[in-house]
């Protein structure tokens, strides 16, 4: 069961990025020209935008694909492996609420890159963890931290190339979206002889824990040696009463 969201994760989280890949280099094969398809703020051509522009990145040179790449694949793998049960309606809500925000207030330029639904994703997980207090969770957003931490300035303006309103909408986006699903976003994994115990199988020792290993050598240990309890009952003696003499 585990192994099984661990592979579905890694499935989606490197499709994200072949994605990415793939069309950046039909961009730079061929003559389309994709930034076109990159949100414009309040213009009605720029609507497709919130739905291509993620997987649109400049062609000029590689650093805006590479910067972009391991942290899209890093999130999206610790999103949909440790929420699985609420990731695609919280990726979704980054994905087209960051491009909405976009949209409505940031500058008349074209907005391409995966970098604002990086923004929504990291703030998810953090804001999570902060919700949730578990111990992993807390875990993966302690990650996120040491991680990405500094990409939290990436929110003001810095670079005229850079959008920062992309960034800033991101951030609001995981935070909205960590908000929303706040009572049910961590789902803890079962391993599978935890299933197979529920269902009243002989759990496979191949997927057992090393915890649950030595639980299972302590229970037969004490079937083969039983537990012999000694109970002292003390005899009652009849004690006659002392005589009396009447007057």
């Amino acid at each position: 069961m585990e192994r099984k969201i661990g592979w579905t994760s890694f499935i989606i989280a490197f499709m994200l990025v072949f994605m990415m890949w793939f069309v950046n280099t039909l961009d730079r094969l061929l003559p389309l020209e994709l930034y076109q398809y990159g949100v414009y703020p309040l213009r009605s051509s720029g609507l497709i935008g919130i739905i291509t522009a993620p997987f649109i990145h400049s062609t000029v040179d590689f650093g805006h694909i590479l910067n972009n790449s391991a942290p899209t694949f890093v999130l999206s793998w610790l999103l949909f492996y440790h929420y699985r049960k609420v990731a695609l309606k919280s990726f979704l809500i980054i994905y087209f609420l960051t491009g909405i925000g976009v949209w409505f207030v940031a500058r008349e330029n074209y907005h391409i890159g995966m970098s604002g639904v990086i923004y929504g994703m990291a703030s998810f997980l953090v804001v999570s963890g902060f919700f949730k207090q578990n111990i992993r969770v807390a875990g993966i957003s302690l990650l996120v931290i040491f991680m990405y931490g500094s990409i939290i300035w990436g929110i003001f303006p810095q670079e005229l190339s850079v959008s920062w309103e992309g960034h800033a909408m991101g951030l609001f986006s995981g935070i909205i979206a960590a908000v929303i699903f706040r009572g049910r976003t961590h789902e803890a994994v079962k391993y599978k002889y935890e299933i197979e115990e529920e269902l009243g199988l002989e759990p496979d020792e191949e997927y057992w824990t090393e915890e649950y290993a030595m639980k299972r050598r302590i229970e037969k240990m004490q079937e083969m040696n039983p537990t012999i309890r000694y109970e002292f009952v003390p005899k009652q003696v009849n004690v006659e009463p002392p005589k009396t003499e009447e007057e």
